[in-house]
């Protein structure tokens, strides 16, 4: 078996960090959102998804941007097609795929919404990089993000 090499301390300090800001930044999100438009912070999650793949995705890439499991994915989607943001139907080349759409309500709600966040998301964390350190975060990040578990980034 391939030992596995640990993370350095200021990796580790690092992730801890990105966890501790990334529930911040999101507690902050909710409050506003909460406040101004009566909706979750996880609802404008769901409909920036959505709208960031054109405006329609198959329910098994919502799972997945969202990080919920398929079945989560499935009551989370069920309550905002009851509140008419977004639209379920059977995809047309393949009846067991989903495709979500945003309504017009599910449009207006999250383009409503946009100037909130992005408020939010200046102060809690913007203001305090710089747009090179932003750029630096964003490739580790996604280099991250792209890499199953256990492959190497290079391999990929």
């Amino acid at each position: 078996m391939k030992s596995v090499e640990l993370p350095t301390p200021d990796k580790v300090q690092a992730w801890r960090a990105l966890m501790h800001v990334h529930a911040s930044v999101t507690n902050a999100i909710d409050l506003t959102l909460q406040a101004n438009l009566g909706i979750p912070g996880t609802w404008y999650e769901a409909l920036v998804e959505i709208a960031f793949a054109g405006g329609s995705m198959r329910m098994q890439e919502f799972a997945t941007e969202t990080t919920l499991t398929k079945s989560g994915a499935t009551r989370f989607v069920d309550r905002l097609e009851r509140a008419g943001l977004v639209e379920r139907k059977s995809c047309p080349t393949d009846r067991r795929v989903y495709q979500l759409t945003l309504t017009a309500k599910g449009k207006k709600l999250q383009q409503a919404a946009d100037p909130h966040v992005l408020r939010v998301l200046e102060e809690t964390f913007g203001k305090y990089i710089s747009d090179d350190e932003a750029g630096v975060i964003l490739n580790a990040l996604r280099r991250a993000h792209m890499a199953p578990a256990g492959v190497e980034p290079a391999a990929i």
